[in-house]
């Protein structure tokens, strides 16, 4: 036990259920007890400042640091958790950092979050009243935690992390998160333990010198795909990026094995399922996200499945991207611990007193330094009320008009050697938020656009978006993407929002069902949630196109169930078709806010 700036302090490696030891630090209030609240916080980041050094030396465990000020709310430091009168406890999770055994990506987390919880159950210094926190990955882990009904769990904090992270995130419409993945799983290479590292070099025979070479390859892989953001076009002239095919991807399926594991469930099974953590969690919760969050999706169907199930939850959404959870400044206030105070103290505090949903009415602010904090509105659910879903057809002449369907079919060429860059959108580790959609409309084979005519009043719209399509292909896969965009009068096409669907899992609880030339297909994409006012002046514009890359992997149009498994050679040109008459419609469906509806002329 060791004494540090107010608190006592001290390193365990905690024993797992098949034995494996995790890297945990426990901060205690040198006053009161001997029995305190805790809060938990389960990572694979590194629980020490900086990452990855004094490993094991609690005294140097995590806190804010002002040289990285993101790591601000990525997880509170344990000074001010202890100061509350809380045990602060932090963990690397399984195969990272300071732990033993080998990172799952996840695959490990709520059975070892269950195990952590039995280990503070059995723990002096706790009353048995465990709050579980994080932000983004740390926010996967606590749901994890959560979902396992460990009778100490008590309630959750979770920031723009997924509740269901194949389900809603790698497998969005059925399609392949690759940007995540391929960046996320490389920037994380660095903090493998060593305990993981030896787990691959028996699996593939390496030596030291050996491993050490392809740890190096795979740094030098990972360099190239971040530089091949700023590339014009970006991504699409990069090997790197352009690899297939995906399962045994060099070093990185090397070093993260479970990576190839991940991408061979292209449909929703009993793999996908085990990561559905929200389908049996029962305990009060506070969810975080913002408009362009990549795990916007889940966090919204989290909470609204929590509040409907159990009850006792809480959801802000904060405008811009995934990091904005973490520019504090930025937010009217902090609510963190008015909730645990209130679940893990009793102490009566307002946050339970307000309406359950707490939203940004702006999607995204161009300037933070401009941000209003108190620009923030209360309801009792999401979406708010006073909304109604009014459809907008695309037609065969490319308007988008709520006067009905009709027009010829339109088609466009999607060749999977030349795909459609990403820019903009709900990304996490390449650029995002509502970029101007010109540098890639201007691309050969971009697809089709509809626009509506031009607003003569603002339109507000709250809620989910989506859109329906009836689709041919000449081939037995494709991916169908849909953009909602903001047409400004300066000719800015600035991205809304988008998604994705896999024409073959279409409809996923059924299987693949490949597509068949002279057949008509309905589909429908979800494009998420937002609140946005489109400015009079504007008009409203859909594309489709058929890919998205590498926020979505490229569909090579063969038809093979599992599409990680393609190569160059299983690459099909497709020519896709865009129905619009009134037997095989396509059209947006809007949440309009009646109290701000705007006309077209």
């Amino acid at each position: 036990m060791h004494t540090i700036d107010g608190a006592r302090c001290f390193q365990a490696m905690v024993p797992m259920r098949d034995g494996v030891r995790l890297n945990t630090f426990v901060y205690l209030p040198q006053e009161g007890g001997p029995r305190f609240p805790v809060i938990l916080h389960r990572i694979p980041y590194g629980i020490t400042t900086p990452p990855g050094q004094h490993i094991t030396d609690c005294t140097k465990g995590w806190l804010p640091d002002p040289r990285a000020p993101l790591l601000g709310a990525i997880l509170r430091g344990w000074r001010e958790i202890v100061r509350r009168g809380y045990a602060a406890v932090y963990q690397d999770c399984r195969g990272r950092y300071g732990s033993e055994g080998e990172d799952h990506a996840y695959g490990d987390d709520a059975a070892d979050g269950f195990d952590t919880l039995e280990w503070i159950e059995s723990e002096p210094w706790t009353n048995h009243r465990v709050g579980l926190s994080g932000s983004s990955a740390g926010a996967t882990t606590a749901l994890a935690a959560a979902s396992q009904r460990h009778p100490t769990a008590r309630a959750f904090f979770a920031q723009v992390g997924g509740s269901s992270i194949y389900d809603d995130v790698v497998y969005e419409g059925q399609s392949i998160e690759m940007e995540r993945l391929w960046l996320w799983v490389a920037g994380n290479i660095a903090g493998l333990s060593a305990s993981h590292r030896d787990g691959v070099a028996r699996r593939f025979g390496l030596n030291g010198a050996e491993l050490a070479a392809v740890t190096a390859s795979a740094l030098a892989r990972t360099a190239a795909l971040n530089a091949a953001r700023q590339a014009t076009p970006p991504f699409i002239e990069s090997a790197e990026w352009m690899h297939l095919p995906l399962i045994g991807y060099p070093d990185f399926s090397i070093m993260q094995p479970h990576l190839d594991e991940i991408l061979r469930h292209p449909a929703p099974d009993e793999f996908r399922s085990r990561h559905n953590f929200r389908s049996t969690i029962d305990i009060p919760g506070f969810h975080v996200t913002t408009w362009f969050d990549i795990f916007q999706t889940s966090v919204i169907a989290a909470f609204k499945q929590l509040h409907a199930s159990v009850g006792n939850q809480r959801l802000w959404i904060g405008p811009h991207n995934h990091y904005f959870v973490y520019e504090t400044n930025f937010w009217p206030r902090d609510p963190y611990f008015e909730w645990f105070d209130h679940w893990l103290k009793d102490e009566h505090t307002r946050i339970m007193d307000e309406p359950a949903v707490f939203y940004s009415p702006r999607a995204w602010i161009a300037e933070l330094k401009t941000y209003v904090p108190n620009d923030w509105r209360h309801g009792d659910n999401w979406p708010p009320p006073g909304t109604v879903h009014k459809k907008f057809y695309l037609t065969g002449d490319g308007r988008l008009t709520t006067d009905g369907p009709g027009g010829e079919v339109r088609r466009y060429v999607y060749d999977p050697n030349r795909p459609i860059p990403t820019f903009g959108g709900r990304n996490m580790l390449i650029e995002t938020g509502p970029r101007d959609q010109r540098i890639v409309q201007a691309l050969p084979n971009y697809g089709l656009s509809y626009r509506s005519k031009i607003l003569d009043e603002d339109l507000t719209i709250a809620g989910s978006v989506d859109v329906t399509l009836h689709i041919q292909s000449n081939c037995r896969d494709t991916d169908f993407v849909a953009k909602l965009i903001e047409l400004h009068r300066d000719g800015r096409a600035m991205l809304l929002m988008d998604g994705v669907v896999r024409a073959m899992y279409r409809d996923s609880a059924a299987g693949p069902q490949h597509l068949e030339p002279d057949q008509v297909y309905p589909l429908t994409i979800h494009l998420g949630d937002v609140h946005h006012t489109f400015s009079a002046g504007s008009c409203l514009q859909v594309d489709i196109t058929s890919s998205n890359f590498p926020r979505h992997v490229r569909n090579t149009n063969s038809g093979n169930p599992i599409l990680a498994n393609d190569t160059a050679v299983d690459i099909r040109v497709a020519t896709n078709v865009v129905y619009h008459r009134a037997g095989h419609p396509s059209f947006l469906t809007l949440p309009v806010l009646l109290a701000s509806r705007g006309s077209s002329r």
